[in-house]
């Protein structure tokens, strides 16, 4: 069983879904901007923790992220529109897909459609509720803008950045832009 199990961790690609393969900001944004009457875009936005440059508490913030996907879950838009065919081509290859997401749980079921909706191709669909990092699951390689989370994967582990605004910091990482450059690295 171990053998199986260290398999399945060498041939695992877990996907962060906001930023990722949810372009989940621009609805954020939209919804922002218009409750506060600002203009805000997303290269804008140059930190992680966005309650560091926006004048909302933490708390707010999540909020609106929910409200997003409960609400306007059928407007968020992939970062590319290929996702379904890189998908299906990565699990043809061999690799199993995790998608990997931290969120409120009256999201599940949205995301859930959200995925259908875009035909995205996966394995497994991990939700994390509390605080654990993502490295606690099995994957040899994560694809997430988060910076905090690119820092906490250790060799023979892999991070790919995906870029955003929010993770220039991030200079010694792989980046990709589009899902379909992982190909190039893997």
């Amino acid at each position: 069983m171990c053998d199986i199990l260290k398999m399945t961790h060498q041939r695992t690609i877990a996907l962060d879904l906001d930023s990722v393969l949810a372009d989940v900001m621009l609805i954020w944004l939209e919804e922002y901007n218009f409750k506060f009457n600002t203009t805000i875009k997303k290269h804008d936005l140059s930190q992680w923790h966005l309650h560091n440059i926006l004048p909302l508490p933490e708390k707010y913030i999540q909020d609106l992220f929910t409200q997003v996907w409960k609400n306007r879950w059928k407007d968020i838009p992939p970062t590319n529109n290929d996702l379904s065919i890189v998908t299906s081509l990565l699990q043809k290859a061999g690799f199993r897909i995790s998608i990997i997401t931290k969120r409120d749980r009256a999201t599940m079921s949205f995301v859930a459609q959200w995925l259908d909706l875009h035909n995205i191709c996966f394995n497994e669909l991990i939700f994390i509720f509390d605080n654990a990092s993502k490295t606690c699951y099995p994957f040899f390689l994560l694809v997430d803008d988060s910076p905090i989370n690119a820092v906490e994967v250790l060799y023979p582990r892999r991070i790919v950045v995906f870029d955003q605004p929010w993770n220039k910091i991030l200079v010694n990482y792989p980046r990709i832009r589009k899902l379909n450059e992982l190909f190039y690295l893997i």
